[in-house]
């Protein structure tokens, strides 16, 4: 690639280093930069005046020599003279980057070639004029940039000879004789500035007036000033076009693109990148050269989606494609970083992109350091911080599960929405980061610096991290000490590490861009999962079927009912749940039956051996869950539902419940044959990390968490197929055209009706905050009633935001909250008002609306302001209600919520979208689009039961003839109406299902029952099957809760169907009929509506037809009035050059006609006028004279007031001071008592000891058989009574209560946490060495008792007194000085508990992480207190 040494001999212009100036650093903090207007000598000097005149806003950029060299780095990358907007004057300035491919041959950029062209002019005596040099070093400049245009679009790549470039220069110089000796006849003398322009422009292949403007008044000036010989610089240069073009037609190769026809000899090139070890290649890039090397083969296909390129591991591609790419190059092609961003790629098309991790750490910099976001919010407001980072992860999603560059145009976009989303917070103060000492800075200075900017308010975590980061930002320091770059580069790598361990979706994208070990301490659990098991089917793949083309069905009898919805894939498998129509609510509630999902073959293998299954109650069990299922089907497949969270980026956002995870994963592991060990216990982990503890919440994660468990757990992913909930898909369009206020529920794995918390969120805000009127207080019993409503609806909608990602709540949870809310007494008294969103649904959604009637109804609820707002302004005099409700939505939303709740307005807009699906004001069209859709549906009902009733009579007909007749063939199949999403093609029976495939419309589909033999999928759905008569009625809460279908009785098989079928004839036709009129009723309504449409739009053509009119006669008009405006002009640069000239005149006659007396009169006026200045500064100084003597007066008052108040203060003090020192003197009397007592000990015990030393051991004396032998000897007794002396004295606890009252006084005058555990380690080693002093005089007591030998006498241990450690920090306490955790520092020959000295014979004990030594008794003792080390609490 290239070196440091090579980027340093890049020669920038000023104005180059201002433009990528601009690009590199944000611009923000180019906002200090004051110009100075300078010429400077280099580059060098350009970026030190960029840094000097910064007012300290770009020290994190290091050094001018350090800033400069990223910048050189940066901008080298091939069109960056386009990318950054460079002069088109500007020579190229950058160094060609030569690459390899995999046998090593080199290869070269087609846009560098151009940088190499510049250099065959070779810099000699070829320009006697410098400025002739510099001239012609301008146009040779503007004609390469302009042929570099050829290859605009694409990044195509030749193969490199090697000493190239001298070969091209000695070819050039013959080139340039031979064109001396025959042009030198043509070349002309008499040149001027318009021949030359004129000459210029003919060669360029393209001009460009606006660009090339400020070369075009530089060639003129050239011209004017006559410095320069023009005739040498044409001549070089036309000589130097005309070898460039004979060059590119000899070589189109290494110039132009690759042509099939024109250009085939170009190498079709595939670079692989390489990042961080790994190696990938871009799939667009791969699969335009796959298709252009194998025409033949079917055409791969790679777009791009929001400006993300995706990317492919070349391991892959060796191994997926490895027959297509024998004749394609592969280069390699490194990552190129400077110290803050990433150096720009080439797409394939011509644009440029960088990696998404660069992309996520440079919006993460600008975050820390250009906005200081994490210091301006508190944890008032970390749910705002939480839902930013919540809404990156739907741009820096982890669902690719691969690496993926992003446009630099997308990368713009993308930057200015998430700081659009802080601007409100640019007026907050925050500090900035302060400069490091000269000698560097320590790991405490790096914690006080955390501390000082405030982070550790939001992150009370982030110094844990400081040793580690500091360790590594030491080890790539550039300098001989650590300077203040360093420090910006430590406080950015804390704060990354605390964010990626707050957010574990933002760093799960980091493990799919294989970026996680950037972070070591935050611990990947992913990767470490992966590496220690052997994956066998690491390289499967789910099924997930396009869901654009699954239908999605419910029943016609019950259509709100979500239980009974379905699925029908392409390939006709029909997906249902395991609750449809099998169980009761209160049977799932009472049995625990989970959800799980049957598929057609499922259905028809239970039917079949449903009846070996005995007792009846298995029927029931092998239904519960999805483990029981299995072990009766072992061939079963498995399914697993896919929810999206949010309306836009649907593939992106899904997530599935953890519970259906847990039930998945060793269900699939057991069929596959490779079942869970006993005791393998990571689902068990896996459930304690999602656990809720709450019945009403339920954990969902995202598909790519669920890829990487699977990877864990080694699954086969080719056995289970992701399927979209039918209940989601059939909700959303019910969202969009019902007025009520609906929610989007699903279904639970437990059987529950869910929503998401966010969903629950929007659902209180328009039930209740929608509902009230806020500017109207009419509560007359209690003060600020309303005002406490809108703080408890604040309040239960925020305990909802701000739950964990991708929580669901239950319905019946939310509606008791909002129950509670409608019962405050503020709420009841604007219960019987309608809201205007309650006034909507009893509407239609295409109904009309005037604008006049949607504002007077958000005034009379208090929404003044906003409906001044552009959005009520711009709209229309009738619009539909679906646009009012979101008006409405929106109005609220801004009228309501201020800066303290602007995360909740975030997240109402977001969730408003699933409101407003179609757009913000249909047009006329999309309403008739739907009414068509409507209508279509309403025929295609009245078209089934016409066949149904006629399929009927036919069968009546047949059944007259069947004596027998078998239950089956009088169950009625229930009818299914089945939302089509695009045209699927399954079984058609007539050409109206294939009108409604092309309109996309809902679809009617009916199996109609066969007489003979019906189908076992017939059998299971029947609503008259055996299983139905066995199983209990629904209670009525049930009905009303899940509208389950109605059961039948059963029939006698011996009885006459006749009346029956006759009866459910009549019943369908009188059905039909009532359909029949309701369906006219409505065509009316459309008519009537498509006739005001019919009539709005002849107007609506009418009004364009006048437009355009107009619009011609305004062109005409502007045309004219330019032609004036230049006939004005010219006229006045006329009048303005006569009247300057007859100025001239008019100046020259009066200074020549002013005489004496003129001159006279004008002194004696400026002496008078002089005179009554002179007055007027007497005037004025006398009275600035009494202001100042005012002032001082005013200012010696003030010094006398604040003497006196000085004198008070330094009483006070006084005071204060002779009280503590009373303390202090009762303290050090306390202190003077315990010393002397010590003394008073420790001369008894020396006493003793000599005592006990110069009695001589006397020979055992014979018993005086009239003396009692309990008496001991004399020197025995007066032994045993210094002993006991000594106990009485430390019986009543008078010690250890004063090294209590030390202990309390050190603790009280700190919070350091580390100072007071100390303080009480201290306390717990003075009592255990009072406690070990007390047992030895006992056992010496208790040994002359027994012995009555005083020579068995053990010697006292060290009387109990605190460390000089401890010493100092209570003189620090009473003297009131601050304690610090430099106090309890010790030397490393040290223990750090006891601070004694410790030799090398003493067992001593070694942290890990702080390398601190102590005694390994002390840590024993200390282990009692505190469970990890005293030094860095690890």
């Amino acid at each position: 690639m290239y070196s440091d040494e090579q980027i340093e001999k890049i020669n920038l212009t000023g104005r180059t280093v201002s433009d990528t100036a601009r690009k590199y650093i944000p611009q923000k903090l180019l906002q200090s930069v004051n110009s100075t207007g300078r010429n400077y000598k280099n580059d060098e000097e350009v970026v030190q005046a960029i840094l000097s005149n910064s007012d300290n806003m770009l020290r994190m950029y290091g050094t001018a020599r350090e800033l400069l060299l990223n910048l050189k780095k940066y901008q080298n990358f091939p069109l960056s003279h386009r990318r950054f907007d460079f002069d088109p004057k500007a020579p190229y300035s950058k160094v060609p980057i030569v690459y390899k491919n995999m046998d090593g041959e080199s290869f070269m950029n087609k846009a560098d070639t151009y940088w190499m062209l510049q250099y065959i002019v070779p810099f000699d005596q070829r320009f006697k004029n410098l400025n002739s040099f510099s001239l012609f070093l301008a146009m040779q400049s503007i004609l390469l940039k302009s042929h570099d245009e050829k290859i605009a679009g694409v990044c195509e790549y030749f193969k490199l000879e090697k000493d190239w470039l001298p070969k091209l220069q000695n070819e050039f110089l013959q080139f340039h004789q031979k064109f001396l000796t025959q042009e030198s006849s043509t070349i002309r003398d008499d040149w001027d500035f318009e021949k030359a322009l004129k000459m210029f422009k003919a060669v360029l292949p393209v001009w460009k007036e606006q660009e090339y403007s400020e070369f075009e008044s530089d060639l003129k000036t050239f011209f004017d000033s006559k410095r320069g010989n023009f005739k040498e610089v044409s001549i070089a240069f036309m000589c130097f076009a005309e070898y460039l073009k004979g060059f590119i037609l000899a070589t189109p190769e290494m110039f132009l693109p690759y042509e099939k026809e024109t250009n085939p000899n170009c190498p079709i090139v595939v670079r692989v990148f390489e990042s961080h070890g790994v190696h990938f290649v871009m799939k667009s890039e791969l699969f335009n050269a796959i298709n252009i090397r194998n025409p033949n083969s079917k055409r791969l296909e790679c777009k791009e989606n929001n400006g993300k390129l995706m990317t492919m591991s070349y391991e892959k591609v060796q191994r997926k494609y490895k027959d297509r790419i024998g004749n394609i190059e592969f280069i390699k092609c490194p990552i190129q970083r400077t110290d803050h961003k990433a150096v720009p790629i080439m797409t394939p098309t011509g644009g440029h992109c960088i990696l998404a991790t660069d992309f996520l750490f440079e919006i993460l910099n600008e975050l820390i350091f250009t906005h200081r976001i994490f210091q301006k919010i508190g944890t008032g407001n970390w749910n705002v911080l939480r839902r930013f980072f919540l809404q990156m992860t739907n741009f820096f999603s982890p669902h690719h599960k691969s690496i993926f560059f992003v446009t630099l145009e997308e990368q713009e976009k993308q930057k200015e929405k998430f700081i659009e989303c802080w601007k409100k917070y640019e007026n907050i103060p925050a500090k900035y980061v302060r400069n490091a000492k000269a000698n560097g800075f320590t790991v405490q200075n790096l914690k006080n610096e955390l501390a000082n900017l405030g982070l550790t308010e939001l992150f009370p975590e982030i110094q844990y991290y400081a040793e580690a980061v500091y360790s590594e930002v030491l080890k790539t320091k550039k300098g001989e000490s650590l300077r203040t770059c360093d420090l910006f580069k430590a406080v950015e790598k804390c704060l990354l590490h605390c964010i990626f361990k707050r957010f574990p979706t933002l760093y799960l994208f980091l493990h799919t861009q294989n970026a996680c070990h950037v972070f070591p301490e935050v611990k990947c659990n992913f990767s470490q999962s992966l590496t220690q098991t052997e994956n066998k089917f690491k390289n499967t793949t789910w099924k997930e079927p396009n869901f654009k083309k699954i239908m999605f069905a419910f029943y016609v009898t019950a259509p709100d009912n979500m239980y009974l919805y379905e699925n029908i894939f392409p390939d006709g498998t029909k997906l249902t749940n395991s609750y449809n129509r099998f169980f009761t609510m209160e049977q799932i509630r009472k049995n625990h039956i989970k959800y799980f999902i049957y598929d057609t073959q499922d259905s028809i293998y239970f039917e079949k051996n449903m009846k070996s299954l005995k007792p009846r109650r298995l029927q029931d069990e092998y239904r519960y869950n999805l483990d029981a299922f299995q072990k009766f089907y072992p061939e079963k497949k498995f399914y697993i539902r896919a929810i999206p969270s949010t309306m836009k980026n649907r593939e992106v956002s899904k997530r599935v419940f953890a519970e259906e995870v847990l039930d998945l994963i060793p269900v699939v592991l057991r069929q596959q044959n490779t079942p869970l060990s006993e005791n393998d216990d990571r689902l068990a982990k896996y459930r304690n990390k999602w656990e809720t503890n709450d019945k009403d919440l339920e954990t969902t994660i995202s598909l790519t968490e669920f890829w990487y468990i699977l990877e864990e757990f080694d699954v086969d992913k080719t056995r289970i197929t992701i399927c979209p909930d039918p209940v989601y898909e059939l909700t959303m369009p019910k969202m969009v055209k019902e007025m009520t206020m609906r929610t989007l529920n699903v279904i639970s794995p437990w059987g529950e009706q869910v929503m998401r918390s966010e969903q629950a969120v929007f659902h209180i805000f328009q039930v209740v905050y929608c509902s009230v009127n806020w500017t109207t207080d009419s509560c007359k019993t209690h003060e600020n009633c309303l005002k406490e409503l809108k703080c408890r609806t604040i309040s239960s909608m925020r305990v909802y935001s701000e739950m964990d990602e991708g929580t669901y709540v239950s319905v019946a949870h939310v509606e008791s909250v909002i129950n509670q809310l409608k019962k405050h007494c503020s709420f009841q008294l604007q219960s019987k008002t309608l809201s205007p969103l309650a006034e909507l649904q009893q509407m239609e959604f295409d109904d009309l609306i005037s604008k006049e009637e949607a504002i007077s109804n958000c005034r009379k609820f208090g929404i003044t302001e906003i409906t001044q707002a552009a959005y009520f302004n711009n709209m229309a005099p009738t619009t539909t209600v679906i646009a009012v409700r979101d008006l409405y939505l929106s109005a609220w939303s801004e009228e309501f919520f201020d800066f303290e709740t602007s995360d909740l307005k975030d997240l109402i807009a977001n969730e408003s979208q699933f409101k407003s699906v179609l757009s913000e004001i249909p047009n006329m069209e999309e309403l008739e689009a739907l009414k068509q859709k409507d209508w279509a549906d309403i025929l295609k009902q009245i078209e089934y039961l016409r066949i149904m009733e006629e399929s009927e009579a036919e069968k009546y007909e047949k059944e007259r003839c069947i004596q027998k007749t078998s239950l089956e063939d009088i169950q009625k199949t229930p009818v299914l109406v089945e939302a089509l999403v695009p045209s699927v093609d399954t079984q058609k029976s007539s050409e109206s299902d294939k009108a409604s495939d092309d309109i996309q419309a809902v679809k009617v589909l009916e199996k109609a029952p066969e007489v003979e033999t019906p189908s076992s999928d017939d059998l299971r759905k029947s609503s008259v099957s055996q299983e139905a008569s066995s199983m209990e009625k629904p209670s009525s809460d049930d009905a009303q809760k899940t509208n389950p279908i109605k059961k039948l009785s059963t029939v006698d098989t011996n009885q006459s169907e006749c009346c029956e079928k006759c009866s459910r004839t009549s019943e369908w036709c009188t059905k039909a009929q009532n359909d029949l009129k309701m369906a006219e009723n409505k065509l009316e309504k459309y008519e009537k509506k498509a006739k005001r449409t019919e009539e709005v739009e002849i107007q609506m053509r009418e009004m364009e037809a006048e437009m355009k009119k107009m619009k011609k006669e305004r062109k005409e008009r502007e045309l004219a009035m330019e032609k004036k405006e230049k006939e004005n002009e010219d006229l006045k640069r006329n009048m303005l050059k006569l009247e300057f000239k007859h100025a001239k005149i008019m100046l020259a006659e009066k200074n020549h006609s002013i005489s004496q007396n003129n001159l006279l009169e004008k002194i004696t006026k400026h002496s008078e006028e002089l005179k009554k200045e002179k007055e007027k500064n007497e005037l004025l100084q006398s009275e600035r004279i009494d202001e100042l003597t005012a002032q001082l007066e005013q200012r010696n008052e003030k010094l006398h007031l604040m003497e006196v108040e000085k004198q008070q203060k330094e009483e006070v003090l006084r005071n204060e001071i002779r009280q503590k020192e009373r303390g202090f003197e009762e303290l050090r009397a306390a202190l003077t008592i315990m010393s002397n007592e010590k003394d008073s000990f420790q001369r008894e015990i020396r006493t003793l000891r000599e005592t006990i030393a110069s009695i001589p051991e006397a020979p055992p004396t014979p018993a005086d058989p009239g003396s009692s032998s309990d008496n001991p000897p004399a020197h025995q007794r007066y032994t045993l009574f210094r002993f006991q002396r000594i106990k009485d004295s430390l019986s009543h606890k008078k010690q250890l209560n004063q090294a209590k009252e030390m202990v309390e006084k050190v603790k009280s005058t700190t919070d350091i946490v580390g100072i007071r555990q100390i303080a009480d380690y201290e306390y717990y080693q003075f009592e255990w060495k009072l406690l070990e002093y007390v047992k030895e005089v006992e056992l010496n007591i208790q040994t002359i008792k027994e012995t009555c030998d005083v020579s068995k006498v053990t010697p006292l241990p060290d009387s109990p007194e605190f460390s000089q450690r401890f010493i100092n920090m209570y003189y620090k306490s009473i003297s009131g000085l601050p304690i610090l955790l430099s106090d309890i520092d010790v030397s490393d020959s040290d223990c750090y508990i006891c601070s004694r000295k410790m030799t090398s014979d003493q067992k001593t004990l070694q942290c890990e992480k702080c390398r601190k030594t102590t005694h390994y008794e002390c840590v024993a003792k200390w282990f009692k207190i505190q469970r990890s080390c005293p030094q860095c609490r690890q």
